[in-house]
Parts: C-alpha cells; structure tokens; sequence
C-alpha cells in the first residue's frame, strides 16, 4: 500500500496523485491519499492493511508467529541524566 500523506496540502504537493496511484497500479499495490492532520482516510488505510494481512494469512500466503511479542504496556526506565 502507498499512502499519500498530508493530501490536505495540495499547494505544497511533491508527488501528484496520478503519479502516485500510477506507482501502486506498477506494483500492484493500493494507493491512497491520507491526511493526519485533517483526519482524511486515516481509519481506512488501517482497516485496508489490516484486511490485506488477514486476506494473505487466510490464503497462507504469510504466516504470522505468535513468539515475537512486543510488550508497549511498560516503559523503559531511563537513568536520571546529569545527576552524582
């Protein structure tokens, strides 16, 4: 998937849209125009992503391990800086 971000900036814009969804049709991928700050497509490019993996796993085209965890629910502690 290729997101196209801040498409709320069209002024300021680098990569036309045409151009990007040309990349993703090349690749064979979905393009996407997102916004963050606007709140453009942003649920949609995680609900399309999530639903390509599910739709690659139920295919076995990808598996997913279960061991490779990563635990967000503690942070690390960090040493005081600067402190005798």
């Amino acid at each position: 998937m290729i997101l196209g971000n801040k498409c709320d900036m069209t002024d300021k814009r680098n990569v036309s849209r045409e151009r990007g969804e040309a990349i993703a049709r090349e690749h064979g991928i979905r393009f996407l125009e997102t916004s963050a700050k606007a709140n453009i497509n942003i649920d949609r490019a995680f609900l399309d992503l999530a639903e390509a993996i599910l739709n690659k796993q139920t295919l076995g085209q990808i598996s997913i391990d279960k061991q490779d965890k990563i635990n967000i629910s503690k942070p690390e502690s960090k040493s005081p800086v600067g402190k005798c």
